[in-house]
């Protein structure tokens, strides 16, 4: 009889040690969850896996293959879902699921700007893609032998044996033949300058653009085209005191954005893409829940990229 009670005590002793060592254990890994940053869920659904991964490690995320699918419109190897969705406030360790594309037979077109000859045709041939025609051009950017543009486009979806277009310098122009310069991001002065050594008529047009004032945003002819005397040049400078444009006020779209529920303010960044090139046109620390309603001036195909505490979470086509 004493013996079976010395179990029984025994046997108390154990489960309540068990529990016991249970309940620190949880209470140890509640403490180191806690301690972890929220991070914000990167938007990777179309992205390679190897960009997706580049990209959530950056924020100490994880990623788990859930399964595989096919996609007539994705490459083999491209995300095409994610759990949690892009915009998301997570802690530190999570694990992102996701689904991948088991393709058709489109694949992504490298960029190979600025390549030699050589080195482009290696490259398309790598990515099961063939070369196209080969057209050179002068050119005051690339040297001699560089390719200077490509169709299609860096990063369409195309299928494979598709063939990709090049134009090639063939270096800087003979005398007597004028070039256009890429005057983006250049004072309005020097490309007056240089318009009028070289007896060119010019317009030049205003845009409102904050942070920009006096810069060129946009030009006409592009860079690298050959000019006539008859040609004109069209110049398109920022003006950042007021909300004018020649003295007219300026109807353009807007751009909406409601912050994504969190524990805390984030900051909030928009860049605008267009014909012009890339410009942040919204930068500021949001509460969750508030609106942006900006005013948009855009130049040709449009598009808005969202970043929230400098992470890509929406890409928006205008």
């Amino acid at each position: 009889m004493l013996v079976m009670k010395r179990i029984h005590h025994l046997l108390l002793l154990s489960i309540v040690i068990v529990v016991f060592i249970w309940l620190m254990f949880n209470w140890t890994i509640s403490v180191l969850v806690h301690q972890r940053k929220e991070v914000i869920v990167p938007a990777i659904e179309g992205k390679s896996l190897f960009d997706a991964v580049d990209m959530i490690s950056k924020f100490n995320l994880g990623l788990k293959k859930e399964g595989e699918e096919f996609h007539p419109d994705l490459p083999q190897g491209t995300i095409t879902k994610q759990n949690p969705p892009s915009g998301m406030v997570v802690r530190e360790g999570k694990i992102i699921k996701v689904i991948i594309s088991q393709g058709s037979e489109l694949i992504f077109v490298p960029s190979i700007i600025g390549e030699t000859a050589r080195n482009a045709e290696l490259k398309i041939r790598k990515y099961y893609l063939k070369a196209g025609t080969m057209t050179e051009v002068y050119s005051l950017k690339y040297e001699k032998g560089k390719v200077v543009s490509q169709t299609p486009e860096p990063d369409s979806i195309v299928k494979k044996n598709t063939p990709i277009d090049l134009i090639i310098s063939s270096g800087e122009p003979r005398d007597g033949v004028i070039l256009m310069p890429d005057f983006v991001g250049e004072s309005i002065q020097k490309a007056k300058k240089w318009a009028e050594e070289n007896n060119l008529n010019y317009e030049i047009a205003e845009e409102f653009l904050p942070g920009s004032s006096g810069k060129i945003i946009n030009q006409e002819p592009a860079l690298d085209r050959i000019l006539m005397s008859s040609d004109v040049v069209k110049l398109v400078v920022a003006i950042g005191s007021e909300y004018k444009i020649e003295g007219q006020p300026v109807e353009g779209e807007k751009f909406y954005y409601e912050v994504p529920q969190g524990a805390k303010g984030q900051k909030i960044r928009l860049m605008l893409i267009d014909d012009t090139g890339e410009r942040e046109i919204f930068s500021n620390v949001q509460s969750p829940g508030s609106k942006i309603d900006i005013p948009l001036i855009k130049k040709g195909k449009a598009k808005i990229r969202v970043f929230i505490n400098n992470i890509l979470v929406e890409e928006r086509e205008l």
